[in-house]
């Protein structure tokens, strides 16, 4: 079953009709895309009157890229589209006044430098003045966007966890870690932003996206950390022009080549034998890098064209620890990872230029989040591989010194975006408390996602428009779902007191069906496709209503066709004050409507998860269709009953499940749509130059997320109250209060994605930044937050401790709440060419849920919390606390140069030198209710080892660089 619904044709034509009817009535825009910057002002002359047809020249020494531009009847001028590789002249001239001329003029990506130039009559020793705003020495002048900006400088002497890139984002305190909430095997850094979801952030990589529509996990293809030019964290995407987040958005430039041949080569290696032994490891574990990378980049055609080729190899191998009695010791996983990046820049002629970038991004991981591990032996293992592949072309066009539009078409191809192969398919065997042995589960899936974006952007007057929208049309599925699906080859679970730890030397090989207490094989359809459209318009105008004030307002559509939301308008508002018109004191505040996406693997669980979707048929020893032997049964036993079933059904499809027998008017509040989550955001705060090329940034951010898809049990029983007599209720006693009866061949849980979760997040946040002098430079980001939701944003699970008591009740801190987090990173130039920097992390504990341990209510899921008898109510979600953070990490490099061109840089890095204890999860599980109290275990609040459960230990990184 896929009823997933698509756009039509006639759909699609009425958007593009709207789009280019919003493009024809913005005559005349300014383009500042998020890959390129712009350069504006006002040339005046002494008397405040303005100068017209005044020239305006940006120049760009390294890529030979100029531009120039006349001022018009008010004497304003726009230069857009500017490539942010290398530094820029400009130069205003106009007959009889001296000449201005500025150098080294360094842009930030999707913003504007504002230069306001008063010329001089011509004289001898007469000089013209200029204030500026908005360059990457000063403050930000007209923009209340709020985040951290990371140039070459500052990527290169920051410690980077095996270069990867998104590892970038946490030197912004407002971002906080999400591990522990799933999907580590993708071996990146997973992340929240101001309370959102680790899926929720958007990436943008040179103008295009680099969102995955299936999953959203984190970048759809990886870049090497060398072919960087800015990295960017944007905590409050104020621009319509960014959308499908819930505020956040990494944005990423790419380097570009220039008139000079560059050639770089770093070989990083990370030996094992040096780290320290993991946090709760039992024994010491191996995790062991090597790493080569390399960029090439250089002129085509001076001047005119250019190039530059990337790419990186990774070779990994990672233990993880067996504590199974039956093979006790550490497994090693091998991770192998290749990068491949090419960009080519083409100016075309004065008015036209064009850009391709291809990057492959493929891996394989033999034993990913450490399947392999605990009580799971080797047979039980997987191996994960992903290949994605992504393609993107860009022509801008300067139509006049105010009219400016850039069109973008992307292709990203993933082949598989998800897969599992079982490393050796077999019936797996359980054995309680001993091991786990063999494997049948296994999944494939793609995404082919298809982008065409557009900005036409322009000057008019103090105006400066924005009009643009994309489309972006995507394909994806497979068979299975994200993590595998079924045991198509059978699960036998063993006896726990003839096979269990009363038993730990009998080998499996030794048990027989008469150890067996349970079998298990699943069958039906593990295919699922699932076909969508994306698309979005946006109107933005920066308005600077005087020289000391800029009004942002923005309007922005969006549309996805996954889900049944048709009315997604999110207005915009912002503005940016200079306090003391002097450009280094900027009060800002701004608003805006979000709409997330919904992930298209969602509709895994409404097909595979569905009721035409797998299905697990179980016998105990006797009954009808238990095998013979140790093998598979070949198919569903004839006349045998299939107890009442879980499935999970989607919103808006009552007559479709009618005749599948379901009758969706007897569930409790099943919906009749499907809807995108959407969150209010609003900031308030100040930017300030300090003596020193010090910037202090202070700002209150809150943000206010409802309609969070979530799945809940629609069918599920009446509320238990449980009591010092009945602590607990069967789950035969439950099944007869559910609205829909349970009964063999038909359901007993039935699961619908509803849009009930909400989100609150409260930050202060600060941030001091020391901009390089004196060979000093240093980051300080502090964050105090509280984030409080009812369901966990992108977390597996959703079920409420109970269903009856209410979405209230579920109101709690988050799994992800630090409610304070702060980060030091920075770096020193020392004599003889060393260069001594690091990061420091330091950040409150997180919170973990408290169970029960057993089904308390009988309703199929053990997500039950205590009950307090003295005040009758439950105990609060997520109510434990868990230990601080601390990270220090540090790097000390030296550089030795070979002439004026060649340099090989050779540097030790060292990552949580103190091997602090870092525990991301918690056992919270209660060990059931005994003698009128519920028993608290030894375990009870102890960290759970492994890469799910623990930051890494003490490792050290040595790297050695080339450079020509």
């Amino acid at each position: 079953m896929n009823r997933l619904r698509a756009a039509t044709p006639g759909t699609l034509l009425r958007a593009c009709l709207l789009l280019l009817t919003a493009l024809l009535c913005a005559h005349t825009l300014r383009a500042q895309t998020n890959d390129t910057a712009t350069i504006r002002g006002q040339v005046l002359d002494p008397n405040r009157a303005a100068i017209t047809q005044a020239k305006v020249l940006a120049t760009n020494e390294l890529t030979g890229f100029s531009r120039e531009v006349e001022t018009d009847g008010e004497g304003r001028y726009t230069i857009a589209g500017l490539p942010l590789t290398g530094k820029y002249k400009l130069s205003v001239t106009y007959s009889g006044f001296a000449p201005l001329r500025l150098t080294d003029i360094e842009l930030r990506a999707g913003e504007a430098a504002t230069f306001d130039v008063t010329l001089i009559p011509s004289c001898i020793d007469c000089g013209s003045e200029v204030t500026v705003y908005g360059t990457t020495g000063g403050v930000q002048s007209d923009t209340p966007q709020l985040g951290t900006r990371l140039d070459l400088q500052k990527i290169d002497n920051t410690p980077v966890f095996g270069r990867k890139i998104t590892n970038l984002a946490q030197l912004n305190s407002a971002v906080r870690p999400a591990r522990g909430t799933g999907d580590l095997f993708m071996n990146n850094f997973l992340f929240v932003a101001n309370g959102g979801g680790r899926r929720q952030t958007s990436f943008t990589l040179d103008g295009s996206t680099d969102d995955d529509a299936w999953g959203r996990q984190t970048l759809f293809t990886n870049i090497p950390l060398s072919a960087l030019q800015e990295f960017t964290v944007i905590t409050n995407a104020a621009s319509a022009e960014y959308g499908r987040t819930t505020g956040s958005v990494v944005n990423i430039v790419t380097k570009s080549g220039t008139n000079d041949l560059h050639a770089e080569l770093i070989t990083l290696y990370r030996p094992g034998e040096l780290q320290a032994r993991s946090p709760l490891a039992l024994q010491k574990t191996v995790d062991r890098l090597g790493q080569v990378s390399g960029i090439v980049s250089g002129p085509v055609r001076r001047d005119r064209t250019h190039f530059l080729v990337g790419g990186e190899v990774n070779f990994q191998r990672r233990d993880s620890v067996i504590t199974s009695p039956l093979a006790r010791g550490a497994f090693t996983g091998d991770y192998q990872q290749a990068l491949l990046f090419a960009r080519f820049d083409h100016r075309i002629n004065s008015r036209n230029s064009l850009t391709g970038r291809l990057n492959l991004d493929r891996f394989r991981d033999s034993n990913p989040a450490d399947a392999v591990g605990g009580l799971n032996l080797p047979s039980a293992a997987r191996t994960f591989r992903r290949r994605t592949y992504a393609a993107q072309a860009s022509e801008t066009t300067t139509f006049s010194g105010s009219l400016f539009n850039e069109a973008r078409a992307e292709v990203l191809v993933a082949s598989p975006i998800t897969e599992f192969d079982p490393v050796n398919p077999s019936t797996q065997f359980v054995r309680p408390g001993i091991s786990t042995e063999g494997e049948s589960r296994s999944t494939k899936l793609i995404n082919h996602q298809y982008q065409f974006a557009d900005t036409l952007s322009l000057t008019r007057g103090s105006h400066f428009f924005k009009v643009g929208g994309d489309a972006t049309f995507s394909t994806s599925g497979g068979n299975g779902t994200e993590f595998g699906s079924a045991f198509v080859l059978g699960q036998f679970t063993f006896n726990a007191a003839r096979a269990g730890v009363s038993n730990p030397a009998v080998p499996t090989s030794a048990l027989t069906l008469a150890d067996v207490s349970r079998y298990q094989q699943s069958f039906g359809n593990a295919s699922y496709n699932t076909r969508e459209w994306l698309y979005s318009l946006f109107v933005q105008d920066n308005w600077r209503v005087r020289r000391d004030l800029t009004l942002n307002l923005g309007v922005r559509y969006e549309r996805q066709t996954f889900t049944d939301d048709r009315n997604n308008f999110a207005p915009r508002v912002g503005l940016a004050y200079n306090l003391f018109g002097d450009a280094r004191t900027v009060l800002r505040a701004s608003y805006g409507i979000y709409y997330s996406e919904v992930r298209a693997n969602t509709a895994a669980s409404f097909t595979v998860g569905g009721p035409q979707g797998i299905f697990t048929f179980s016998a105990a020893p006797g009954q009808l269709g238990f095998p013979t032997s140790f093998a598979p049964i070949p198919a569903f036993p004839s006349g045998a009953v299939l107890p009442a079933r879980d499935i999970t059904i989607r919103p808006g499809q009552a007559a479709f499940y009618s005749q599948l027998g379901i009758d969706t008017s007897s569930l409790r509040g099943y919906p009749d749509r499907l809807l995108n989550p959407y969150t209010q955001q609003a900031t308030a705060g100040f930017e300030r130059e300090l003596p020193g090329k010090w910037f202090l940034d202070v700002d209150y951010v809150y943000a206010h997320t409802v309609r969070i898809d979530r799945t809940l049990d629609l069918n599920a029983p009446s509320l238990f109250r449980p009591t010092l007599a009945q602590p607990t209720r069967s789950a035969a006693a439950a099944d007869l209060t559910r609205p829909v009866r349970p009964v063999n061949n038909g359901f007993r849980r039935i699961l619908v994605v509803v849009n009930q979760g909400s989100s609150i997040y409260n930050g202060m946040q600060l941030n001091l930044n020391k901009r390089l002098t004196s060979n000093f430079s240093l980051l300080a980001s502090y964050t105090w937050s509280h984030t409080i939701n009812t369901v966990e944003f992108d977390a597996p699970g959703g079920d409420r401790g109970d269903f009856n008591l209410g979405e209230q009740a579920e109101r709690g801190d988050s799994l992800l709440d630090q409610r304070h987090r702060a980060v030091i990173s920075g770096w020193y130039q020392l004599p003889f060419h060393f260069v001594l920097g690091g990061v420091e992390t330091l950040a409150s504990g997180r919170p973990f849920n408290v169970t029960t341990g057993v089904d308390t209510n009988g309703d199929g899921a053990n997500t039950d919390r205590p009950f307090d008898f003295a005040t009758g109510t439950f105990v609060g979600r997520d109510t434990g606390r868990g230990t601080p953070v601390y990270d220090t990490s540090l790097f000390l490099e030296r550089d030795i140069a070979f002439g004026e061109r060649a340099h090989l840089s050779l540097r030790a890095e060292g990552f949580n030198l103190f091997n602090h204890p870092n525990i991301v999860a918690r056992s919270g599980t209660l060990a059931g209710f005994v003698n009128g109290a519920y028993v608290r275990p030894v375990t009870f609040g102890q960290g759970i080892g492994g890469i799910n459960g623990v930051d890494p230990g003490r490792e050290f990184q040595f790297q050695l660089r080339l450079r020509y």
